[in-house]
């Protein structure tokens, strides 16, 4: 589950998102078109796992949803991309009763070599469209797509496929309590989306992927899941033990805790990854920060309190105390943007806040980002990959945090980080009367019976704290091996770590698992 929003008017992190990158150890190569990748032991569903895609170039009206204009992706790439729309059963208790459309998305293998069947990718989230994000960043898998064709997906309820609705309007009825504004919200989504709120959690999907990995031929689902996406392809394990062929989960969520735990845990892996820019600038020349640790602390809290009580404008927008945690945060990502934001700093320094701006709207391409989100006024919904993060979340928790608990909650998160603590406080009331119940089943993730798993783990990762991976490793109980990438971000695979590549490379490609203890960077 991501961080999220802050205040009454606020802006939240939608795919956090990327919440763990594991790979899942295959001892056979998945190859296409084999009979038993279509066989299902319920009859009801043999139609559903035994269908045909119909592939064929995707829309505009597909490709238009995407962050990337194409400039960055080479000569030819978008008009290499597939889709396709897969039938599931909306209720898998009773599959002829009603379906839904998921779409797909897919880049077929270029060669040379020999032909591995399809891997399937996750972005995480929950609530980011994979759709996107193979039109966005699909150039970073090229070797992969060598041997494989990249298929990725729009979960149900997100994207193109059956995106969650609550209305257009939000009435408050005059109360601006940021828990009645929580609870407004959520009565809309259940008026507009009541039907489809049961059936977004996380087993649900789980059950999807393995429709998916029969649909595109494959004996095993070979998978490489980040952030969320970590948590989706456990539960696939502990859902369909013999089906995990190579599995890679990268920026590992943790099963162990819950949501409240999780955002403490947050918090203080922001506030960690913060420290460590901070004193980075203070050893460099002219750092905005000031002199010594103590002067980085209180400055950048400063700059938070001023922009709290004066905000400032650039080009008609507003820059206020979210807008900058929000910046912070983005750059916290990844450490290729720390120069990005010293010089954001810098610029604030001297009364411009058009680099913090800049920050605040830069995520959403990668694994490692978030998708970008609009400030939301008193009568205004969130954007609609926030609210699919909203119902997943909420479907996947038995948690209910209302009113009297937000007090409690805003102090121990304050004072695990006085300034990332305040903005993700207001996530624990995403459930606050939300219109169907939720239950805590896709925690469980055992799977001794699966193949092991490769974990990806960042030691100074701010939004899945790096022990995350190892207590998925032994709650999956069947020998996942934890490569442990010594630096900062979120989301390995996609820092540009060679050595982290190599071996997430060669167990995909070649089922090489790396010996336990194995460390990067």
């Amino acid at each position: 589950m991501g961080v999220g929003g802050a205040r009454c008017v606020r802006r939240r992190l939608t795919a956090l998102r990327l919440s763990a990158l594991a790979a899942v150890v295959a001892l056979l190569c998945v190859f296409a078109g084999t009979p038993a990748a279509g066989a299902v032991d319920d009859p009801e569903l043999t139609p559903f796992y035994q269908q045909t895609l119909s592939w064929e170039p995707c829309g505009q009206d597909l490709q238009n949803g995407a962050q990337s204009d194409g400039a960055s992706q080479p000569p030819g790439f978008r008009e290499r991309l597939e889709c396709a729309r897969m039938e599931v059963p909306r209720d898998y208790a009773n599959p002829k009763r009603s379906t839904m459309q998921v779409q797909l998305i897919r880049l077929k293998a270029t060669g040379p070599g020999e032909h591995l069947g399809s891997l399937v990718i996750n972005p995480g989230g929950p609530g980011a469209s994979g759709v996107n994000y193979l039109i966005d960043s699909g150039n970073a898998f090229a070797r992969l797509n060598q041997r494989y064709d990249i298929v990725s997906f729009d979960p149900r309820g997100t994207g193109h496929t059956e995106p969650i609705s609550c209305g257009s309007k939000l009435t408050t009825g005059g109360d601006d309590s940021l828990a009645t504004k929580e609870k407004h919200i959520n009565e809309a989504c259940g008026r507009y989306s009541g039907g489809l709120l049961r059936w977004v959690g996380t087993p649900d999907v789980a059950r999807d992927m393995d429709v998916l990995r029969a649909a595109v031929g494959n004996d095993k689902l070979n998978y490489l899941g980040f952030s969320y996406g970590s948590k989706l392809g456990a539960v696939y394990a502990h859902e369909f033990p013999d089906k995990v062929g190579r599995m890679v989960l990268d920026s590992v969520e943790d099963p162990t805790k819950n949501t409240w735990q999780t955002a403490l845990a947050q918090a203080r892996g922001f506030q960690r990854a913060l420290d460590d820019f901070a004193a980075d600038c203070l050893q460099g020349v002219g750092c905005p920060l000031g002199g010594d640790k103590r002067q980085a602390q209180e400055q950048l809290r400063t700059w938070y309190q001023e922009l709290s009580e004066r905000p400032m404008k650039v080009k008609g927008e507003t820059v206020d105390e979210t807008t900058y945690v929000y910046a912070l945060r983005e750059a916290l990502y990844s450490r290729s943007d720390w120069p990005q934001l010293r010089q954001a700093l810098a610029q604030l320094r001297r009364g411009d806040a058009a680099g913090i701006l800049r920050l605040s709207e830069s995520g959403g391409g990668s694994a490692a980002r978030t998708v970008p989100a609009p400030q939301v006024g008193r009568d205004e919904l969130p954007p609609q990959d926030q609210l699919a993060l909203r119902a997943i979340s909420c479907r996947d928790t038995s948690e209910r945090y209302g009113a009297d608990d937000y007090p409690r909650a805003e102090r121990e998160l304050t004072k695990a980080s006085p300034l990332f603590g305040p903005d993700i406080a207001p996530l624990l009331l995403d459930c606050y009367g939300w219109p169907v119940a939720g239950d805590d089943s896709s925690r469980v993730v055992a799977a001794p019976d699966a193949p092991p798993l490769l974990l990806v783990a960042t030691s100074n990762d701010p939004a899945t704290p790096y022990e995350g991976a190892f207590n998925m490793a032994r709650e999956l109980g069947n020998s996942s091996v934890v490569l442990t990438f010594h630096g900062e971000g979120h989301a390995a695979y996609t820092t540009g770590d060679l050595c982290v590549q190599r071996h997430v490379d060669d167990f995909l490609l070649n089922g090489v698992l790396p010996k336990a203890g194995t460390s990067c960077g």
